[in-house]
């Protein structure tokens, strides 16, 4: 049964202190009977549990969406996709604003990279996906010349050959010994790494034949994402550090992918430094 409380008031004559101390506590009650929040869901089982090298196959994006029919603006409708390196297991999107992952997959096709950083905050007053949450992480994308020339031609900011080797991203991969000063220093936080200079982006991790230049008249060949010898280091949300090779978009991983694979699933290797060195170089493999 709800109490009246102004017909109470009407009925009844109460001195006014008393009134203001009725009226507080009734404010009081309302306040409480405010709908508790939803528990949390529960988390996957931990898989990482020490410093190491460790691959993650056919992380699924979301399969939900695609571009067909849209204009190519906006992230698609694409929801996120979050992923702790330092517990290997994807993090259910309600923990977005905690320090329970540390890189995130957004956007078209889950195509942009997000590190975990609480503070990050547009002017136009858009947020990152891990707005609130304690972390300050971060993420710098690893260009050695001596492996892009292999492959790559720097003018015309395309590969210079098709597919591109899984042996060439480990080579880049495997020379990334240590976090330097200069890395360190210029961590993307405040933003995303992406496709290699595409719509107004610069270097990127992966290239993304739009109109399927490199393989005229085949159109199974447009629209596909070539996965580039770039390594990304990873400043964990607990503040430990990373390097993460991405290999694929596609599920399976195909060596020469096309349009009838399936996006998007993620195939990545990582190295995780779970005590607070820079190191990479101590890790057997």
């Amino acid at each position: 049964m709800k109490f009246n409380y102004q017909q109470f008031l009407r009925t009844n004559r109460v001195p006014g202190l008393a009134i203001v101390l009725f009226l507080l506590l009734v404010s009081c009650s309302k306040d409480n009977d405010t709908q508790p929040e939803e528990p949390l869901p529960e988390l996957p089982a931990v898989t990482v549990t020490a410093s190491g090298e460790y691959l993650v196959e056919n992380l699924a994006g979301d399969l939900t969406k695609t571009m067909e029919g849209q204009d190519g603006t906006g992230d698609g409708g694409f929801q996120t996709v979050y992923y702790s390196l330092e517990d290997g297991r994807a993090i259910p999107k309600e923990y977005a604003n905690t320090d329970k992952w540390d890189i995130a997959f957004a956007g078209i096709y889950n195509s942009s990279i997000w590190a975990n950083h609480g503070e990050v905050q547009f002017q136009d007053g858009t947020k990152g996906p891990g707005y609130g949450s304690p972390a300050r992480g971060g993420l710098f994308l690893v260009v050695d010349g001596s492996v892009d020339e292999q492959y790559y031609d720097s003018e015309k900011h395309q590969p210079n050959k098709l597919p591109i080797p899984f042996s060439y991203l480990d080579e880049a991969y495997d020379k990334v010994a240590e976090v330097t000063s200069d890395m360190e220093s210029q961590l993307v936080s405040a933003g995303t790494l992406s496709l290699d200079h595409f719509l107004g982006s610069g270097d990127g991790y992966a290239f993304y034949d739009f109109y399927g230049t490199m393989y005229p008249g085949n159109e199974k060949k447009t629209h596909v994402v070539y996965n580039l010898a770039r390594p990304i280091i990873v400043k964990t949300a607990k503040g430990n550090w990373a390097k993460v090779i991405i290999y694929s978009f596609y599920k399976d991983k195909p060596v020469d992918p096309d349009r009838d694979n399936t996006a998007p699933y993620l195939t990545f290797k990582y190295t995780i430094l779970k005590d607070g060195s820079k190191d990479f170089s101590i890790i057997e493999k």
